[in-house]
């Protein structure tokens, strides 16, 4: 990964506004680095967020409302929880850490408070029947059965497709560092055989839910341990993303060395 880089005009000719989905994974790396353990994971988030915060870039952030509170939770887990794990914090760091990320997503000064809706619901028949009937995700290294994302990373998928509908195709794209999420956006964005359509009736899902079952439908998705510079500049147009030199950093890009 490269450094950030200050802001040129020809920043301005390539890229394009994103509308990024961020999940619970990404954005606790973002925060909180430990709590992934692959550093791409907070150093490509942080790249991405500090683009906007910073003014240089006008991309748009939403995260799911239940990915917040899942956020929450992992602060509280790494204060809290001394009895089962290790690199906790301090509870100083972890009031910081409450304290900005309330300040991020408070009237979306940084991150907007995606609501699920019925919306989302009533769209998770698109994501649900390929999560269950593919074999999206394979352990190479045990002989245990893959797990299916689940309810979940379903509707944040749903909301990825409801995000699509509002801003077009190629516009939206859901980022995370959860390998099962990835996989089922991948294999949603795949075209569907005949008889894998019948068996799923997705005919019916598509009157249903008023969304054509197309790869289009589907939003992008962004895989931040394993997505490649290529990848990136896919989906925002360049990479690295530029940064403005001069502006107010956050409490915990600010104090990391400094963390216990």
């Amino acid at each position: 990964m490269g450094s950030p880089q200050p802001v040129r005009e020809d920043h301005a000719r390539v890229s394009r506004k994103v509308y990024c989905l961020f999940d619970a994974s990404a954005i606790a790396a973002y925060y909180l680095p430990q709590s992934h353990k692959n550093r791409k994971v907070h150093e490509h988030a942080t790249m991405i967020i500090e683009s906007v915060r910073s003014g240089a870039t006008d991309h748009f952030l939403y995260i799911p409302n239940f990915c917040i509170a899942e956020v929450f939770g992992v602060f509280a887990k790494y204060a809290f929880c001394r009895w089962s794990m290790k690199g906790t914090i301090d509870g100083r760091v972890y009031e910081s850490l409450r304290s900005q990320f309330q300040k991020d997503i408070h009237n979306a000064a940084l991150l907007y408070h995606y609501e699920l809706a019925r919306y989302h619901v009533l769209a998770i028949g698109m994501v649900a029947p390929i999560d269950y009937y593919f074999q999206v995700t394979r352990r190479r290294k045990t002989k245990s059965k893959p797990k299916p994302a689940g309810a979940f990373d379903q509707l944040i998928v749903a909301m990825g497709i409801h995000l699509t509908k509002i801003h077009g195709p190629g516009n939206v794209v859901i980022i995370t560092a959860d390998h099962r999420l990835s996989k089922v956006v991948e294999r949603c964005r795949k075209l569907v055989s005949a008889s894998a359509w019948k068996k799923l009736h997705l005919d019916e899902v598509e009157r249903f839910v008023g969304i054509p079952f197309t790869p289009e439908s589907f939003p992008l998705v962004l895989h931040l341990p394993t997505a490649t510079r290529t990848t990136y500049t896919e989906v925002f147009g360049t990479w690295p993303l530029p940064q403005n030199k001069k502006y107010k950093k956050p409490y915990h890009l600010r104090n990391q060395n400094r963390r216990t």
